[in-house]
């Protein structure tokens, strides 16, 4: 890309306005489509005068996200995507210069915080994401869900750098998902592990066209992608490992992948990763602005003799319970490994002036018997790991970026939840919210 691109406005129009960029919920656009929609909405911003240097976009559907967000860039003031049901805005800040965009995050207090980021601190790692992805102007990515969810944005702005097209669902639907893939020749996914899982049990055949699989968090193991390859036979299956501050970090392919669903591969090209006290840090040159390299992340890890990555659980995972340092991680990642466990989610807590640990569970159609899991579960945990409560939930609450909502699974424990003593039936009424 030449030096005339400054921000993704430019980018959009750099692009065969003839290509087809963007399929939302089966209406195509072309990039020229969406360079006219992009001028619209800049016009219709400016005439009414309500915008400020940071412009905050709150919108359900991904085209008027994308619009608003392509808009701004045209009027130089900076987008930011935030969910839409968000209850706290986040905190401005002071904003760089010669920056292109931000994105939300929550800081070490809790209250939501920008990221703001040039247009190069992401358009200069493309080309290599992009190449480790498999992702050029003939790419046809599917992805579902907002653009608040700063994974879902990279990578739509690398298919765009790419020329290629992006299929977007709005809806969390699954079955509509397979239906999509086959209709538009889908030759590349991308969905965080928990929306992956679903998909073996939906297909009905293998789909040839696709070619990459990708995904990015610390809850996919050779198992998980195994049961991709039977319905994707011809796709790299890769998951990655990243940060908002610093974008992608390591990553690893199918063949490479263990049953230790911990691992999470080799640094990417450019980027270095070493351990210190157990915590991972990590340089690259596409950080965020004010972020210093190398940055420690919120997380544990180590390294093995191979130079792979294992991500060892959130520094604030791990929880003392009478004198002992447990992983919640650890507990998540014995039970996902039973075949009866679809899901797992570890909150520590207190009770009764009592600190315990409570496990949430959705479970598949193996599932029986919990005292079978409990008993499985001994297996691999110490008695000091065992989970004082565990709660079976018909599924698993997320967030708006699709990941594990503990938040709301702590909130909702008392008294939401009915439930009993390790060893005794659980039920729940717990549903997945719409995404």
């Amino acid at each position: 890309m030449g030096n005339s691109i400054h921000n993704y406005f430019d980018l959009l129009q750099s692009v065969n306005p003839y290509k087809v960029a963007l399929i939302e919920d089966g209406t195509a656009y072309t990039y020229g489509e969406l360079v006219k929609l992009a001028c619209y909405m800049a016009a219709k911003i400016k005439r009414n005068c309500f915008y400020k240097r940071v412009h905050i976009i709150q919108e359900k559907n991904i085209l008027n996200q994308l619009i608003q967000f392509f808009a701004c860039n045209a009027l130089g003031i900076i987008p930011v995507i935030v969910p839409f049901d968000i209850k706290l805005m986040p905190d401005i800040g002071n904003v760089p210069e010669n920056v292109c965009m931000a994105v939300m995050t929550s800081g070490t207090t809790g209250i939501p915080k920008l990221l703001y980021r040039t247009y190069k601190s992401w358009a200069d790692f493309f080309p290599v994401q992009n190449k480790i992805f498999g992702i050029d102007e003939k790419s046809v990515l599917f992805a579902q869900g907002s653009l608040a969810f700063t994974g879902n944005m990279n990578l739509y702005m690398a298919q765009f750098y790419a020329g290629g097209t992006v299929v977007a669902q709005n809806q969390f639907n699954p079955k509509r998902w397979a239906y999509v893939i086959e209709k538009e020749n889908v030759n590349a996914v991308y969905l965080i592990p928990s929306k992956l899982k679903l998909l073996p049990d939906i297909f009905k055949k293998p789909v040839n066209s696709v070619k990459s699989v990708l995904s990015g968090s610390q809850s996919f193991g050779r198992d998980d992608a195994d049961k991709l390859k039977k319905i994707f036979p011809m796709a790299d299956i890769i998951l990655y490992y990243g940060a908002s501050e610093l974008s992608y970090i390591t990553y690893v392919k199918n063949k490479d992948m263990i049953m230790d669903n911990s691992l999470v591969g080799k640094p990417f090209p450019g980027t270095e990763i070493f351990i210190r006290d157990g915590k991972i840090y990590a340089s690259n040159n596409c950080q965020a602005e004010g972020i210093k390299c190398p940055y420690p992340m919120p997380d544990n890890g180590h390294i093995d003799a191979q130079g792979n990555l294992y991500f060892d659980g959130r520094s604030d995972d791990i929880v003392i319970v009478h004198g002992r340092k447990i992983s919640l991680v650890r507990i998540e990642n014995e039970l996902e490994k039973l075949e009866e466990v679809y899901e797992a989610a570890a909150i520590f807590t207190k009770k009764d002036n009592k600190e315990i640990i409570v496990a949430f569970i959705s479970v598949s159609q193996q599932f029986k018997d919990k005292n079978d899991i409990l008993n499985k579960l001994r297996n691999s945990l110490a008695h000091y790991e065992m989970p004082s409560k565990i709660v079976v939930l018909d599924k698993m609450f997320y967030n708006e970026s699709g990941k594990k909502d503990k938040l709301t699974l702590a909130s909702s424990y008392i008294p939401k939840v009915t439930f009993y003593g390790v060893g005794m039936p659980i039920n729940s009424a717990f549903c997945e919210p719409e995404i």
